[in-house]
């Protein structure tokens, strides 16, 4: 089967006035929700004891399993599955993942545009009221941008080899510069762009430091023991409003003059405010589902892997320093 990144979405969304500009740091807590009361194991470690119980389908075959239980090097690069070796000790906790963005910018808004409009004589058929040969958003553009600055994971430590299992190539993007990347001989070690910038993928750059044997079992310093779970493929930070139009034609343009061609009826376009987006892509699957390549790449997931604790928090200066959010974006 098909390796299918399935994702499902968590949506955090900021009301906002138009042409404010704001920047402030914004985080993001994500965590699995069940705690060592629940005598629940860490995600890669129920699934490797699991896996021979789970039916084949997308539940394996997406990411991050890829039809792998969670694997690790061998001896000479070769790839071996691993236990994890904490089966009966409950390290749900470990499955975090902890962002810290610097979040700047807003939204201009303006009214539409309209071309050529038939207004409706009501013989027949439905009121659509007026109509326009076209409907355009011309004065309204987003000028939010976001930079991750850094991120705090325990899931950093798997094998990359083959892209089969939880790898830390799935990194969150931020772009880098030429200078970023300059090696003591003066050469550069990475291929960028005409503009002198690359896309880096961040996974974990926060330092762990051993204090004892009593206190670390796993020993985080060590790379390869960080081998738990993080349940985010993605965060996306947008800005965002309502503008939408549904075209009429033929049949349905009864008592029109001119019923040839398609017309356009506004549905909605907010022109007061718009919604700051914080889209969390968490990693999930299609349930039931065997054949992963009728979803897509770009495919929704119904179910996810464990449930999950969610907290988003912006702290803006400039010209809004109070913001609100809910879990859909604003309608008014």
């Amino acid at each position: 089967m098909a390796k299918t990144p399935q994702h499902t979405r968590f949506l955090a969304a900021a009301r906002v006035p138009p042409d404010r500009l704001l920047s402030g740091l914004l985080t993001v807590n994500v965590r699995n929700a069940y705690d060592n009361s629940d005598s629940k194991d860490d995600t890669n470690q129920a699934y490797y004891d699991h896996w021979g119980d789970i039916e084949d389908g997308s539940q394996k075959s997406s990411y991050p399993y890829g039809d792998e239980r969670p694997l690790t090097s061998g001896t000479g690069g070769s790839k071996t599955v691993a236990d994890p070796g904490r089966s009966g000790r409950f390290q749900t906790f470990a499955d975090y993942d902890c962002f810290l963005f610097w979040v700047a910018g807003g939204m201009t808004l303006g009214s539409h545009s309209v071309g050529t409009s038939n207004a409706y004589s009501g013989s027949g058929g439905t009121d659509y009221g007026t109509l326009y040969s076209t409907i355009t958003d011309p004065k309204c553009n987003s000028y939010v941008r976001s930079h991750l600055i850094s991120r705090a994971n325990n899931a950093y430590g798997h094998d990359s080899d083959g892209n089969t299992n939880y790898y830390k190539g799935l990194g969150i993007q931020r772009i880098e510069t030429l200078s970023d990347d300059i090696a003591s001989s003066g050469a550069v070690t990475t291929t960028y762009l005409a503009d002198g910038t690359r896309t880096d993928y961040l996974y974990n750059n926060a330092n762990y430091q051993d204090h004892s044997s009593k206190d670390d079992k796993y020993n985080l310093e060590t790379a390869s023991n960080n081998t738990f779970y993080s349940p985010v493929r993605d965060i996306q930070i947008t800005g965002s409003h309502r503008f939408s139009t549904e075209d009429r034609t033929g049949s349905e343009l009864n008592g029109y003059a001119n019923t040839s061609g398609t017309f356009y009826q506004l549905n909605h376009h907010d022109t007061t405010f718009w919604t700051l987006k914080v889209s969390i892509l968490l990693w999930g699957f299609e349930e039931g589902e065997t054949n992963t390549n009728a979803i897509g790449d770009a495919g929704t997931a119904d179910t996810l892997r464990t449930d999950y604790n969610i907290n988003v928090f912006y702290q803006p200066f400039g010209e809004t320093p109070e913001l609100d959010f809910a879990l859909t974006e604003w309608a008014s």
